[in-house]
């Protein structure tokens, strides 16, 4: 409280920092254009760094659905302002506070986007059987792989919306004359999910060999269903595990004081009748 009475520029300075923040992640989650006055200081910061870093990130902005032109500028935006507004503390609070603070929020960004990805990949994962179910009944109506495809992705469906988008996608490559090994490989790029990658090899073996589209696909959902819930065995297995630290150092310390107080307490009330009496008797 007294250095905010002895700095007061420091608390505009912190309301600045927080509003820049909430614009920019409003911006970088509706994919809207920032000022380019705003954003190229900050990409030409982040292109000083090492190329494989400035990759991963376009990289994670890919996979987590951010496409557009300015969105590697905004995630740069979103890494260097609140840098620059913490360095700001080098004034008034020591280096062993600033600098770690400032490491924090430059890297802060990374891992709300990897988390983005992570959730993203999660509910293509999750919709996928769904999807593949969707697309067996057009194919046992009548329509085309392809055909199939598209009209699951430009209807709403139980599917997640970024497993249609990324149909859509494919349905639109696939429409403008991409061959479908590209499209499909370009599938798993733009996602990173295994499970895409393993029904696109499926699919692209049914083709060479002239199997029935509708068995191949048939046979996915059923593995893809069977692969969901033995995972979730698996996390149902681990949870033991999970709760075994939880139950030893906060709950248990809990019931041996509900339990064991009450002793206690009768014992140190009894402790120096005891040494007294026998201190008369020995007397």
């Amino acid at each position: 409280m007294e250095l905010i009475l002895q700095y007061p520029e420091l608390l505009g300075a912190a309301l600045i920092a927080a509003l820049l923040a909430v614009n920019l992640t409003k911006g970088l989650s509706q994919q809207n254009s920032l000022p380019t006055w705003l954003t190229e200081p900050a990409s030409a910061a982040i292109s000083i760094l090492p190329i494989a870093y400035g990759g991963k990130l376009v990289t994670w902005l890919n996979l987590a659905g951010y496409r557009n032109n300015s969105a590697f500028a905004t995630l740069s935006s979103l890494k260097v302002y609140p840098c620059l507004t913490s360095a700001l503390l080098f004034f008034v609070a020591p280096a062993t506070i600033v600098l770690p603070l400032t490491i924090i929020f430059f890297f802060s960004a990374d891992l709300v986007l990897f988390l983005k990805v992570k959730k993203r990949q999660k509910q293509i994962r999750e919709s996928l059987p769904q999807a593949l179910d969707l697309m067996v009944l057009c194919v046992d109506a009548g329509l085309g792989l392809d055909a199939a495809i598209r009209r699951i992705a430009s209807e709403r469906t139980a599917i997640s919306s970024a497993l249609e988008s990324e149909l859509l996608t494919l349905g639109r490559d696939i429409l403008l004359g991409v061959g479908r090994e590209r499209a499909y490989q370009e599938l798993y790029n733009r996602t990173g999910v295994e499970e895409l990658k393993a029904l696109t090899s499926a699919l692209n073996q049914s083709a060479k060999l002239g199997l029935s589209i509708a068995r191949i696909l048939r046979s996915q959902a059923e593995f893809q269903r069977t692969k969901l819930s033995q995972k979730a065995e698996e996390k149902a297995a681990k949870l033991p595990i999970y709760m075994a630290f939880p139950l030893w150092f906060c709950v248990m310390p809990a019931l041996m004081v509900i339990l064991l107080a009450p002793s206690i307490i009768t014992f140190m009330q009894n402790v120096p009748v005891s040494i007294s009496s026998g201190t008369i008797a020995g007397l």
